[in-house]
């Protein structure tokens, strides 16, 4: 049958009729086309980290004349051009792809900088992580970090006086600062002062907001408004030194049993217990 008179006996002659005629002459009707099934939603694979090289003519703290400030977790938007930006993710811009729980590859370095860093290691990796930044550093060398202060959560993030809604926001708002943004842990200063001393580390200090007695440290934060609640800052930035007299820059000290025993009594193991 041509295929304009097929087409008009379509419109005009209903479907359960041409069904009957079909069937009448020994044929088979075709089913009606379903609709294409829509694939099942496949995970989207993890995107394999970039290449990350230095750009040319930065030269990274293990070579002669290298940069020998080190920042730890730079991310893709905080890059800083005259220290060596690392991050165990490997965005664009960044330096070098390191995981900074691990072993380093770097020793004799001036600084070591982390903004809004520290808070998103397990507590055993931030152990493992001062350990290391206290053996790469050179003697006399100081680590400043910038961290969620935890006494100001506290202090800001739950109204139990307030109407129900009131608190039900907050514990929303609580609830985010602890596991929100990827943390694992929040610190108080005194947590702060006693794990950097623990570890070896001396002349503990706490700074305001962009605020050091180091010209070198001075203007490093970058993470938005920095505030004071009753007397706790929303973030505490610390320094730290490696001290002075101390023995070759590529000895890597033990953590003390007693500080490894302790998180894992108090903290670790109700992680990994999943409660």
């Amino acid at each position: 049958m041509p295929s304009i008179a097929r087409k008009t006996l379509r419109r005009v002659v209903p479907r359960s009729v041409r069904a009957a005629l079909l069937r009448a002459a020994g044929r088979t009707p075709a089913r009606a086309a379903s609709p294409a099934r829509a694939a099942s939603p496949t995970p989207a694979a993890t995107p394999e980290p970039q290449a990350a090289n230095a750009a040319p003519g930065r030269l990274g703290p293990n070579e002669p004349g290298g940069i020998t400030r080190l920042h730890v977790g730079c991310g893709p938007e905080n890059l800083m051009a005259d220290w060596w930006n690392v991050d165990i993710r490997g965005f664009k811009g960044v330096d070098e792809v390191v995981d900074v729980t691990a072993a380093w590859p770097w020793t004799s370095l001036d600084y070591v900088y982390g903004e809004h860093f520290l808070e998103h290691l397990p507590l055993d990796g931030a152990v493992a992580f001062l350990g290391q930044a206290l053996a790469r550093l050179r003697p006399g060398g100081r680590i400043r970090l910038s961290t969620p202060g935890l006494e100001w959560v506290w202090q800001t993030h739950l109204r139990p006086g307030g109407s129900d809604d009131q608190v039900v926001a907050d514990t929303y708002r609580a609830n985010r600062a602890f596991h929100g943004w990827g943390h694992e842990f929040l610190y108080s200063r005194p947590f702060l002062e006693r794990l950097l001393g623990r570890q070896g580390f001396v002349d503990i200090t706490f700074h305001a907001y962009g605020e050091s007695d180091d010209p070198a440290l001075r203007g490093l934060e970058r993470h938005g408004t920095y505030q004071v609640v009753d007397g706790w800052p929303n973030v505490w930035n610390v320094e730290a030194a490696r001290p002075a007299g101390d023995a070759s820059a590529t000895d890597l000290p033990e953590p003390p049993p007693e500080l490894l025993e302790e998180i894992e009594r108090e903290f670790v193991r109700y992680v990994k217990s999943g409660h």
